[in-house]
């Protein structure tokens, strides 16, 4: 009786191992090998206009050996709005950086680029680049005159409004000789050409009406990208 039932045992072990197994090559091996990046929906010509990234992009995974250097990820999709494809894009295929090299952005009918001051400004990313979308918030201008210790400073960034004045798109950032920061070396952002002076952003009349509102009001800005 007690042979049989080690009999059984064995078999069921056995059962179960081969579950586990058919389970991992099937399902588990290849979702910790593959990776969830963007893909064309369909077929994008080159020069189309990409006015809402979800209608032409799709997340799939793929293999991490058949992975493009520099694929763009399902969360960075809304960095493609706005953008022109330089090159065919064919269905299924990735969508990666060099697709997209030279950061093309259209304007609407309303919009037209606009130089932030630096005067107006109290905080700016230095790994800020062309094409990023950008949160613009404000802040007592005589900050500095009322902070003492580091508890201070946390007090008030935070104080006063928590919404941003209004987010839009970088379309130049430039240096202190009106040259493109660029990121140097294909290091995404963990060393640039240059330090950043100033921002050109994409803006309507009633945007740079609400900005001057702010600076005359006594305000700086604060600029965050996402």
């Amino acid at each position: 009786m007690r042979q049989r039932l080690k009999g059984v045992i064995g078999i069921v072990i056995m059962f179960v191992a081969l579950i586990a197994t058919y389970l991992w090559v099937t399902y588990g091996q290849s979702e910790v090998q593959s990776v969830s990046l963007l893909v064309a929906q369909e077929d994008i010509p080159k020069g189309t206009v990409i006015n809402n990234a979800k209608d032409y992009f799709k997340p799939q995974k793929i293999s991490l050996g058949s992975a493009a250097a520099g694929a763009i990820k399902p969360n960075q999709i809304n960095l493609l709005d706005g953008r022109i494809t330089e090159q065919f894009i064919p269905a299924n295929g990735q969508i990666v950086r060099q697709t997209f090299s030279n950061n093309s952005l259209i304007l609407k009918e309303n919009e037209f680029v606009f130089k932030l001051p630096p005067t107006w400004v109290y905080s700016i990313p230095s790994s800020i680049r062309r094409g990023d979308k950008i949160s613009i918030y404000e802040i007592d201008s005589k900050i500095d005159n009322k902070l003492n210790t580091n508890e201070d400073i946390a007090a008030m960034l935070t104080k006063g409004k928590q919404e941003s004045i209004f987010d839009t798109t970088v379309v130049y950032v430039k240096d202190s000789t009106n040259r493109e920061v660029t990121d140097t070396n294909g290091n995404e952002r963990l060393d640039g050409t240059s330090q950043v002076s100033a921002i050109e952003i994409i803006c309507t009349r009633q945007d740079t009406q609400v900005l001057e509102n702010s600076v005359l009001s006594g305000k700086k800005l604060i600029v965050v990208y996402k």
